[in-house]
């Protein structure tokens, strides 16, 4: 008996891997590496567990520990090497490189190596010769297409990020990466330049809400356009993963700020107990700094991203976290919070009439906001 369930260790950590339940998946894989006999399957197992959570150093030691085992092993070699780029450790994947005995991954993983250090006119060589020989690789087409837009070439970068969308069979990540794509070119060089691929996009796409969202954006004459709901959760669903580490090097300081605003004008609700509603909660930056002086307050999070929430629930910080459209939310909740934060969550609204509607129904008597708003430069 004993022996059936240390093997359904490692059939319910696949199981969970599979689902993208990583949390659930690495509990499992942890515990058939220490139970059971060790095999390359495991180990590779909770590799690319801690890979996809983003513990590159923990994953880069296990792809190690396969390398030892067989040196060989393509798929051990391009994921250490993947994980070293990632880390930064750019010297030490440029050596191992050489070790990488398919040729077509050594493009790639040049390719991205070169990306990662600015070094775009490289990559996008890297990458078009790597999409020649693997032109139904989906991410190699994602890749040049970023490469070459960083290098102003335009036309290439629809090309590729058109390619990449339909070799995906319309996979969300490729559609939002042509979406920014198109909407970025539109900025630099005019709504002309992106028109035939929004239009070709737009034909085969159009049942896509990414694809509609944009097609909105262009061709819509309402100044006061709201964005989609299953689109904002679509981007940040597909966001979660790298969010707090893109915000960290864009040097991301709105709550900082807020902490600051509430130092100085709200005093009196430091020590105080109570109920802090994080609108648009994401992984929960905001709520991370504000833990540092509301000793004493409970925290809740609303958002419409549930990948978002799986984020947030990690960081042990939130009483209790919703998925929900924040301004359905708001309405039906009333006189519950003392304070309202919501940081760069109104950027998704047109009219803010509603909104704040549901924001003062929520607070309660004397309860305050803390908001943030992007400027468009």
């Amino acid at each position: 008996m004993l022996s059936i369930l240390k093997r359904d260790y490692f059939k319910k950590a696949s199981k969970y891997y599979q689902s993208q339940d990583y949390n659930k998946a690495l509990k499992y894989a942890l515990k058939a590496v220490k139970d059971e006999t060790l095999n390359i399957d495991k180990i590779f197992l909770l590799g690319n567990i801690y890979y996809v959570l983003q513990y590159y150093e923990k994953a880069q030691d296990y792809y190690e520990q396969i390398l030892l085992l067989d040196s060989q092993n393509i798929a051990a070699q391009t994921n250490y090497v993947d994980t070293l780029i990632l880390q930064g450790k750019y010297d030490l994947a440029e050596q191992y490189l050489s070790n990488v005995i398919n040729e077509e991954m050594k493009l790639f993983l040049h390719g991205k190596l070169n990306f990662e250090q600015e070094k775009y006119i490289s990559a996008e060589r890297y990458f078009s010769a790597y999409t020649k020989l693997r032109n139904m690789d989906s991410w190699g087409w994602n890749m040049l297409s970023q490469s070459a837009q960083k290098n102003n070439n335009y036309q290439l970068a629809l090309d590729a990020g058109l390619t990449a969308v339909e070799t995906s069979d319309g996979d969300d990540a490729h559609q939002l990466n042509l979406a920014y794509t198109i909407y970025e070119i539109a900025l630099e060089k005019g709504k002309k330049a992106v028109m035939p691929t929004l239009k070709k996009w737009y034909q085969k796409h159009s049942q896509n809400i990414i694809v509609q969202q944009v097609w909105n954006i262009f061709f819509s004459s309402s100044e006061t356009y709201r964005s989609d709901s299953q689109y904002v959760k679509k981007i940040f669903d597909e966001f979660a993963d790298s969010f707090d580490e893109v915000l960290h090097d864009l040097e991301y300081t709105v709550p900082t700020k807020i902490l600051q605003i509430l130092q100085a004008d709200k005093p009196d609700f430091i020590d105080k107990k109570i109920a802090v509603l994080d609108l648009g909660c994401g992984t929960g930056l905001c709520v991370q700094s504000l833990k540092k002086i509301l000793k004493n307050a409970v925290f809740y999070g609303v958002d419409i991203s549930p990948k978002m929430l799986e984020k947030a629930a990690t960081k042990n910080i939130y009483k209790k976290l919703i998925n929900e459209d924040v301004e359905a939310y708001l309405f039906k909740h009333k006189n519950r919070y003392e304070m309202i934060i919501a940081a760069d969550v109104f950027t998704y609204f047109g009219d803010l009439k509603k909104v704040f509607e549901g924001v003062y129904k929520s607070l309660k008597k004397d309860g305050v906001i803390v908001f943030s708003i992007s400027e468009l430069s």
